[in-house]
């Protein structure tokens, strides 16, 4: 087989790329262009020494592989913690072992793709055409691995670790939803200084008086005004707040609350009382899937200790 080598760096700058852009998409640590293709080319020159210096054995070893993963990791992304380093190290090895996969399945499935020089997988330039195109078919079936790998990991991990069932108590409604221990929720109400529980309105609607239920349905809670004159005339005036928060997309926002009789956290068999807590009412959805509909302050979570 004719191998020519500027085919060779440029198929290796293209999948050195692709894998640095994956990694990034998944540790979301963000890294420019230049820097992407810095980290590529880095990578590819390294390989270009392997395939030029067969006889250089250093550049084969695991110590020297791991040098250069640490490299090319280095040189793309910026870093402030050492445990962020290492995770994005740990989603390069993962996404350049598929990436690997890919190309030995192709090797195997059909015995002309390509072959093995110190380590370096090569394509034909025989047929140049069909080369990238099966080189394009091994990278978007390993795209699409990775996105339900990675989704499958994410799934589980929010189900186990980050996931709980609450039920809320309004009058004689009580209305369980699921909820997200979201640690960017640190609001609380300004006058008893509660934590607050974000709840999307859709949710929660009939717990609310008609009065409050219709500020949300005819999409006027940002009407001040209107929001007040609403509080002020409900039956449960009492039990309503208006919370300020900056966050959830909006700045200086305005949040309609309510103080519920309690709340229960927890599976139906170990689940504890809240009263101290305040439901904030949301008009829009939290997750795209319904997965949670309620954003819960990590303060809560000490109830079940």
């Amino acid at each position: 087989m004719e191998i020519y080598l500027d085919i060779v760096i440029l198929e290796n700058i293209v999948i050195n790329y692709l894998i640095l852009s994956v990694t990034a998409r998944f540790s979301k640590n963000r890294a420019g262009s230049l820097r992407l293709l810095l980290g590529s080319i880095l990578g590819t020159a390294y390989l270009v020494l392997m395939i030029l210096l067969p006889d250089m054995k250093v550049y084969t070893t695991v110590f020297s592989k791991v040098l250069l993963s640490i490299a090319m990791v280095a040189v793309t992304f910026s870093f402030g913690r050492l445990k962020i380093f290492l995770k994005t190290l740990a989603l390069f090895y993962a996404t350049t072992f598929l990436f690997a996969g890919a190309g030995f399945a192709l090797m195997f499935f059909k015995r002309d793709w390509g072959i093995m020089r110190n380590g370096v997988i090569m394509t034909p330039i025989s047929l140049p055409d069909t080369s990238w195109a099966e080189l394009l078919l091994a990278v978007a079936v390993t795209l699409i691995i990775l996105r339900i790998v990675w989704d499958a990991i994410q799934n589980k991990f929010l189900r186990e670790k980050l996931l709980v069932r609450i039920s809320i108590a309004f009058g004689d409604k009580t209305i369980d939803v699921p909820a997200l221990v979201d640690t960017g929720n640190s609001l609380h109400d300004p006058l008893s200084n509660m934590p607050v529980v974000v709840v999307e309105f859709s949710a929660i609607k009939e717990l609310l008086p008609d009065d409050i239920r219709s500020i949300f349905e005819q999409e006027t809670e940002d009407d001040l005004s209107r929001v007040t004159a609403a509080i002020s005339c409900s039956d449960w005036f009492s039990r309503f707040r208006l919370i300020p928060f900056t966050s959830l997309g909006k700045e200086n926002g305005m949040l309609i609350g309510f103080r519920p009789d309690y709340i229960e956290i927890g599976e139906a068999d170990d689940r504890k009382d809240v009263q101290a807590v305040i439901i904030g009412i949301y008009n829009k959805a939290l997750s795209r899937n319904e997965q949670y509909r309620a954003l819960m302050n990590p303060e809560l979570m000490q109830t079940l200790q």
